[in-house]
């Protein structure tokens, strides 16, 4: 595999306000990512002559650093320009796309402990549009039956199960405002 390469000096940067609403407890872990993918196939490698078998679309994650603000509100900073478009593999440049940002809570770090894991897409990001995602505290801090448990919740609360009552939810806002660099 290639020496994909982070962009050293990204222009097109926002800062990330994570706000808690409701949360069942304190978290006092928060990790996120920039999830970016190769958006241009044909840089890749062809198909194996044997087996048929596709190279795999890359993908890097770079780390967002979340800041506390307070018990309710981290920053972070985010930025759509993450990755260097470059030949990788002697085909051709890949054009890298950003494809989420996302957060992961946990109540303490410990092993075991449900993560739960909102995310912003890059149109709202770019649009400067919030997204809530809403979750079940009953998985807080762990699932009973799944250890290390991904709760990824969900952004239409009309697609829930009416009988789930505001009090057994809490929200995660991403809202992205744009940095002049």
């Amino acid at each position: 595999m290639p020496d994909f390469k982070q962009n050293p000096n990204p222009k097109q940067r926002y800062q990330l306000i994570l706000t808690l609403a409701n949360a069942p407890g304190p978290f006092a872990s928060i990790e996120g990512f920039m999830q970016f993918d190769v958006k241009t196939p044909e840089c890749l490698p062809p198909p194996n002559e044997n087996g048929g078998h596709l190279w795999p679309t890359p993908t890097e994650d770079i780390p967002i650093v979340w800041i506390r603000v307070n018990d309710t509100e981290y920053t972070g900073v985010v930025y759509t320009d993450g990755m260097i478009d470059e030949d990788y593999y002697g085909r051709g440049v890949c054009h890298w796309e950003l494809i989420q940002a996302y957060a992961s809570l946990k109540a303490t770090g410990a092993h075991g402990e449900t993560r739960f894991v909102p995310n912003i897409y890059p149109e709202k990001i770019k649009a400067q549009q919030a997204e809530k995602t809403y979750l079940l505290k009953q998985f807080y801090p762990q699932d009973p039956d799944i250890e290390n448990y991904g709760a990824y919740g969900q952004t239409d609360r009309s697609k829930m199960d009416p009988a789930l009552k505001d009090a057994e939810l809490f929200t995660v806002t991403l809202t992205p405002k744009a940095v002049t660099p």
